[in-house]
């Protein structure tokens, strides 16, 4: 069987189990495409094409996730991972995918293929008792299973600042949290209403934040009530969390906090054309595209100043303003 084949490459290639065991794996590749590239009848590179959805300027767009992009290393060198990778991009051209994202391993080697560095994370380490506190508020706070909480998990998650994040269905939901991962939840309600959500763990005498929404003030503050309950029994607080929170500017003491900036995922358009039937250039500027990969992507569009980018510079012009929520 194919999967187990491959399965054993990204064992052997990564040196570890893929998070959440082999039943995580065989359940990312229910929603994916498989790229594998054979040399003697032996299987030496594969990549992994999930196909997810991304939010962007208000509309859903399809997102191919390319991962698991493994050689064995007696074949590194042989061309297959890159053959793989632009094999997925032209199939993803065929299939109208607007938008590829990826973790990589080298921004040099991806950046040749048309990807744009754009995405950052923001990791915070904080002493417990400098964790903001919160104000009392009426909400109420319940902590629940992942089954318990999912619904209203996904009411809060599609109401909040989704700009570049990704789109999370049913198999989203299920796999980061039922197969990945399995961490705590906290939602909080307001007359009933889901306005926010903590997902946490627990790491020795850290408390893990791995997502932190609310969606209107007394939101914030009953997270933070939560959050900060627990000081008695962590000493400190991490949380990776996207590049534009400012969880700093509500603390008491924000110079104690070690606060970093971490390069994160890159990006590109796949088919530029289906990118512009739905988001159409309003500046008045004269583009001209340059793909080296998908040429079908060489296009001239729009009227005023004339501009020339390669596909890469175009891809970081239009999601200058994109997030990442995702801590996966």
């Amino acid at each position: 069987m194919i999967e187990k084949v491959c399965l054993d490459l990204a064992k052997y290639a990564f040196h570890k189990l893929p998070t959440g065991g082999d039943e995580a794996f065989y359940k990312l590749l229910s929603q994916s495409t498989l790229h594998t590239y054979e040399q003697d009848g032996h299987l030496t590179s594969m990549v992994v094409d999930t196909h997810f959805n991304v939010y962007f300027q208000g509309q859903v767009v399809p997102m191919s996730g390319i991962g698991y992009v493994a050689s064995y290393p007696e074949y590194r060198g042989n061309g297959g991972a890159s053959k793989l990778i632009t094999e997925s991009l032209q199939v993803n051209y065929k299939n109208k995918t607007i938008f590829s994202y990826l973790a990589p391993f080298s921004y040099g080697f991806y950046g040749q293929f048309g990807y744009q560095y754009l995405f950052n994370q923001k990791e915070y380490e904080i002493a417990a008792t400098d964790f903001p506190k919160g104000k009392q508020t009426d909400l109420l706070a319940k902590r629940l299973s992942f089954t318990q909480a999912k619904a209203d998990l996904a009411i809060i998650h599609q109401l909040a600042d989704n700009n570049g994040s990704l789109y999370r269905g049913e198999f989203e939901w299920d796999y980061y949290f039922s197969f990945k991962k399995q961490p705590h939840f906290a939602v909080f309600y307001e007359d009933a209403l889901p306005k926010g959500y903590l997902i946490y763990d627990f790491s020795g005498m850290a408390f893990i934040i791995h997502e932190m929404i609310y969606l209107n003030e007394q939101a914030k503050d009953t997270v933070y009530r939560f959050v900060s309950s627990h000081a008695g029994a962590f000493e400190k607080i991490k949380y990776t969390a996207p590049d534009n929170t400012l969880l700093e500017q509500d603390m008491q003491e924000p110079s104690r906090a070690k606060i970093s900036l971490l390069p994160d995922m890159m990006a590109r358009i796949v088919n530029l054309s289906a990118f512009l039937e739905r988001f159409p250039m309003k500046e008045a500027k004269q583009f001209t595209i340059t793909d080296a990969l998908l040429p079908e992507n060489n296009l001239v569009f729009g009227e005023g100043e004339a501009v020339e980018m390669t596909i890469s510079e175009f891809t970081k012009y239009v999601m200058r303003d994109v997030i990442l929520r995702e801590y996966f």
